[in-house]
């Protein structure tokens, strides 16, 4: 409709700004997998970041043109764009990112709601991690595994290849540390109760 408003976030910016920054979160993404930001320039990034890898999928000579305009480092993005996530999300239909809400990154300025884009189903998907540190928990507990819990592993291993081996060995890498972290609690609780009193504290 004519007159109608746009729908985008202009972040208060001209067009070629704006288009610079949300270039720059989209090139730091398929770097680093995982970014922290505002929460509007996140949920701007992930549009831009799905359009990206559905340009992928397709993998034809006029979509890498078109990655190759997006990247600020084309010459390392789209080797990655092209073998690796087309790899991983080839029989996804969608949702390849996602944004998580976390707390202010400038907690004693602006407090501006601040989020982590993600890409799903990496080494650094933290929805992945977090049910392996829910089930460690909810499967030593009597009350058992939560239908919740059961929603959220199958939604982290539906798409991801070997999902449900890789959540597993994930769950035994932190069963692990938990081990690890009781054994030194418990060999330092040993080594204060033989170490000799301390002479402040009896009063000389």
């Amino acid at each position: 409709m004519a007159g109608g408003a746009t729908k985008y976030r202009h972040f208060n910016r001209s067009s070629a700004h704006r288009q610079a920054l949300l270039r720059n979160l989209v090139t730091s993404l398929f770097t680093h997998e995982s970014i922290k930001t505002t929460w509007p320039k996140a949920k701007e990034a992930q549009r831009l970041a799905e359009k990206l890898i559905t340009l992928g999928k397709k993998n034809t000579n006029a979509t890498r043109l078109r990655a190759q305009q997006i990247f600020y480092q084309p010459l390392d993005q789209i080797n990655t764009l092209f073998t690796t996530l087309r790899a991983r999300y080839l029989d996804r239909p969608g949702g390849y990112t996602r944004v998580l809400r976390i707390e202010p990154l400038n907690k004693h300025h602006d407090q501006a709601p601040s989020a982590i884009l993600e890409l799903v189903d990496g080494p650094k998907d933290m929805r992945f991690h977090m049910t392996a540190k829910t089930l460690v928990k909810e499967r030593a507990s009597e009350e058992g595994i939560r239908d919740m819990t059961a929603k959220n592993v199958m939604k982290v291993t539906r798409f991801r290849k070997g999902g449900e081996a890789e959540l597993e060995k994930e769950v035994r890498r932190m069963e692990g540390i938990n081990e690890d972290e009781e054994a030194r609690e418990e060999a330092r609780e040993v080594g204060l109760a033989h170490s000799p009193p301390c002479f402040s504290s009896l009063g000389f």
